[in-house]
């Protein structure tokens, strides 16, 4: 299992179109054969800042999830909603 934590800071006025963003894949990556899981949360100290928390079967599971139409179109549609730079994180369970 790999677990991928992403980070984002958004503007404040943009978050709800974030959400919206999100949803869209979020319904789609769950759908996915190779997802074990597959959310978003928001930091109980800052509600600009949210963390996709993804959990997949194996790299090639990833790789198909990258190409898929949800994940192309959030990916294309975030930039102009964050306040700064994204940070992604692939870890393992130890």
């Amino acid at each position: 299992m790999i677990t991928i934590i992403a980070s984002f800071e958004l503007k404040p006025e943009c978050v709800e179109t974030f959400k919206e963003l999100a949803a869209e894949c979020i319904e789609g990556s769950r759908r996915e054969e190779g997802n074990a899981d597959y959310n978003l949360y928001v930091s109980k100290t800052s509600s600009t800042r949210f963390f996709f928390i993804e959990n997949w079967k194996d790299e090639k599971a990833i790789e198909l999830h990258n190409a898929t139409p949800h994940f192309q179109k959030f990916s294309e549609g975030f930039g102009p909603l964050l306040a700064g730079e994204p940070t992604v994180e692939v870890v393992e369970k130890v």
